[in-house]
């Protein structure tokens, strides 16, 4: 006699489109969610006629309409999440959005009148956390880094937790073809390898990556690889400046510009170090999963030292610098190039951490148990704060315990 199927909740993951190209992390962020949920039914929303990528088990909603070039209006983004969470059959409600003083409102009041839980994470670091709680659409808020976590409870959220972002752990690739990986990507043998993976106009990043070249390349062999995609006349543009600024001081061919990559992971492999200098990440994901994929692979990475990067810095996986300072970036890589067993250490933590901290399954389970508190705690159930009761069996939240770790 077979037992009848167990019933999982359904969670709308609501968000911009989980769809390809796969080249924000926000986007990476809901994707890997969904893909390593066990215990909640995940639904995505995409735009109409996308072929989903996505394992069986993730459910897409075509909601966004048919792709048109540009951004969507924010009236409509307001009319689409209102008129979704008007009919949703879901259990429970996942926003993953900047702080918005449009969005949240639209979606704390559907959701409210519909009887659903809610809970926000906070897909980029606030600019400012002034008027935070008006900004988002329910507690608990998810923050992304315990530097966003400390400013938003300082500015009146009491109900918050951090969970950091996730990215596939696995171990390293020997079967790849290296010097096959080289010519690939236009870089030469038998040189180093320094990466930025990041944006072309945020923060003045890449052009400090840029300054930072000529320094290195007179202290040790080296190539550069920028890896940063285009997204509009602005980053062309800066591409164009960056290329002549490397042209003048005769390093040009030092470096490649590859812009956006199909498979980083194939880029790490070649790749003996990355850097990522930009000064902070406001708009931007905390902790951008590209840093965090090189981390998993085992790079050695230097990074500002500056919240929210110092939480790579602190733990021995990175190594901190001053941002924006192309002469300790340069003196550090040289160190590191000159350094072979530094190197090695650095990349052991950096892998070791990653596999700690940012393991997408365990980050995965560590929201479902979120799930089961606020549903839990939800107006109309028994209240269970410090753990949730599933199938009869008490259980302790490791969101909970992580909650409470953050404030000590």
């Amino acid at each position: 006699m077979s037992l009848p199927p167990v019933h999982k909740p359904r969670v709308l993951l609501l968000s911009g489109p989980a769809e390809p190209p796969w080249n924000r992390s926000d986007k990476n962020l809901v994707r890997g969610l969904a893909t390593h949920m066990t215990r909640y039914r995940p639904r995505v929303l995409t735009h109409e006629g996308v072929i989903s990528t996505l394992p069986a088990h993730v459910e897409t909603d075509p909601v966004w309409g048919p792709r048109v070039g540009g951004h969507t209006p924010i009236g409509r983004r307001l009319g689409l999440f209102g008129r979704l969470l008007s009919d949703t059959d879901a259990d429970i409600v996942h926003l993953f959005w900047p702080a918005d003083l449009l969005v949240a409102p639209v979606v704390r009041a559907a959701c409210r009148m519909r009887g659903l839980p809610v809970l926000h994470t906070l897909v980029r670091a606030p600019r400012t956390t002034l008027g935070i709680t008006r900004t988002v659409a329910a507690e608990p808020v998810v923050c992304l880094s315990q530097e966003t976590l400390r400013r938003i409870q300082r500015d009146g959220i009491e109900d918050a937790v951090w969970i950091p972002p996730g990215v596939t752990i696995s171990p390293p690739d020997a079967t790849r073809d290296l010097p096959a990986l080289r010519r690939r990507y236009g870089i030469p043998a038998g040189v180093p390898v320094v990466v930025y993976a990041g944006d072309y106009t945020h923060a003045n990043a890449a052009r400090t990556v840029a300054a930072t070249l000529p320094r290195v390349a007179r202290e040790h062999p080296v190539h550069f690889v920028m890896a940063c995609r285009i997204r509009d006349e602005r980053d062309r543009a800066e591409e164009s400046r960056i290329r002549e600024a490397l042209l003048a001081d005769g390093v040009a061919d030092h470096i490649t510009f590859l812009n956006e990559v199909d498979c980083i992971a194939d880029l790490f492999a070649v790749a003996d170090i990355q850097i990522f200098p930009a000064d902070s990440a406001n708009q931007r994901l905390d902790m951008p999963m590209v840093l965090l994929e090189g981390l998993a692979q085992g790079i050695a990475t230097i990074v500002a030292n500056k919240p929210p990067f110092e939480e790579l810095v602190l733990p021995g996986a990175a190594i901190g610098v001053p941002s924006m300072n192309p002469a300790s970036i340069a003196v550090a890589v040289v160190e590191l190039l000159r350094d072979d067993t530094r190197r090695a250490a650095l990349s052991q933590r950096g892998r070791q951490l990653a596999a700690e901290r940012f393991d997408i399954r365990a980050v995965a389970a560590s929201y479902e148990a979120l799930y089961d508190r606020v549903r839990a705690d939800f107006p109309g159930r028994v209240r269970h704060r410090r753990g949730f009761v599933s199938g009869g069996i008490a259980a302790v939240s490791p969101v909970t315990d992580l909650h409470k770790a953050s404030r000590s």
